[in-house]
């Protein structure tokens, strides 16, 4: 779990990198977003997330200059990010008790059927005091008997409730609460169908870019370290989420955003050298993805782009098919891991 010792350091920082400055934030989100760095991998995610974000931006200033995202667009991105899973520490209304109590299910990550009801799942993950948490949960208003499916769904309209007033810049609220809008997760009907927002956000008025770039990463990155997926598997994932999607497929922003992913996160594979060439080495650096994988074809996360040119006297090929799957441990029974 994410150390708090520079906890506020690190939002900070974050923060800051795009404009806001964290004070503004009142303080009974950030003791949520705390709970949530000491009990699960939420912070760090989120983290990681942002600086995959961050390559995007420096890839569209590099490649895509008359398409590169704005101040404002970065400032969605970046919080929406940050703040999207707060929702994770239970109801705005929740007491310390109920944050506790929501953060640790959702600290429970593998091998969870989604169609599972709370109250069995207490009894499984929680066996010495699963009745007591069984009452705990109906205290926050909320049934035991609902599936696990169906708790998970609730923490994207907590989000939204948790954020609106509270210092997050309004802007940014919308992106962190629509995250699993491909999952037709979509919090008070804040998306209209025309696509524009039924409340005030600020300046931005309409469901574009920024968020779609929030949905995205959150998807590939949730596919990574919990889906155990190669880099190739994971872009594969997104576009088949896109497809089911009956809103979505075939919709040119995300497609886009995905093709984007793709370019920025993979790194030419080493073709094996010819007499008298050098070997350009692509591991050795530990990755910020956790979960144990297959030996891979691509690191787990690229170089910062734009990548740097390969030694001269190196031969490069663009990677093909990934080597077969070897035993990576327990795997959830969630058909589809990426999408919590």
């Amino acid at each position: 779990m994410a150390s708090t010792r520079s906890f506020f350091e690190r939002l900070r920082t974050i923060c800051a990198d795009v404009g806001f400055d964290l004070e503004r934030v009142r303080p009974s989100i950030l003791a949520r977003m705390r709970l949530l760095a000491e009990t699960t991998e939420t912070l760090n995610d989120c983290e990681r997330a942002v600086r995959i974000a961050k390559d995007v931006f420096r890839y569209y200033d590099v490649s895509k200059p008359l398409k590169r995202f704005t101040a404002l667009e970065r400032r969605i991105v970046v919080i929406g990010t940050l703040f999207s899973d707060v929702g994770k520490s239970g109801p705005a209304g929740a007491t310390l008790d109920g944050q506790q109590l929501v953060v640790e299910m959702f600290a429970v990550e593998s091998g969870i059927d989604e169609r599972t009801s709370v109250a069995r799942f207490f009894e499984v993950y929680f066996p010495a005091d699963a009745a007591r948490r069984a009452r705990r949960f109906g205290a926050l208003g909320l049934d035991a008997g609902m599936t696990m499916r169906e708790f998970w769904n609730l923490h994207s309209a907590w989000t939204l409730h948790i954020l609106q007033g509270d210092g997050v810049p309004m802007e940014a609220v919308p992106a962190a609460a629509t995250h699993h809008i491909l999952e037709n997760v979509n919090p008070d009907s804040i998306i209209s169908e025309s696509g524009h927002f039924t409340k005030y956000f600020g300046e931005h008025a309409s469901f574009e870019r920024p968020e779609k770039l929030v949905i995205l990463l959150d998807k590939y990155d949730a596919a990574r370290r919990r889906g155990h997926c190669t880099h190739d598997r994971a872009i594969a994932v997104l576009r088949e989420v896109i497809a089911k999607n009956h809103r979505f497929c075939g919709d040119r922003g995300f497609l886009e955003i995905i093709e984007d992913l793709d370019e920025v996160m993979k790194v030419p594979e080493v073709h094996p050298p010819a007499p008298g060439e050098s070997v350009a080495r692509t591991t050795g650096a530990p990755t910020p993805f956790s979960a144990p994988c297959a030996r891979q074809t691509r690191p787990l996360v690229a170089e910062r782009w734009p990548p740097s040119p390969p030694a001269r006297g190196t031969r490069t090929i663009q990677s093909g098919r990934a080597p077969p799957r070897r035993d990576r441990g327990p795997r959830s029974r969630s058909p589809d891991p990426a999408r919590r």
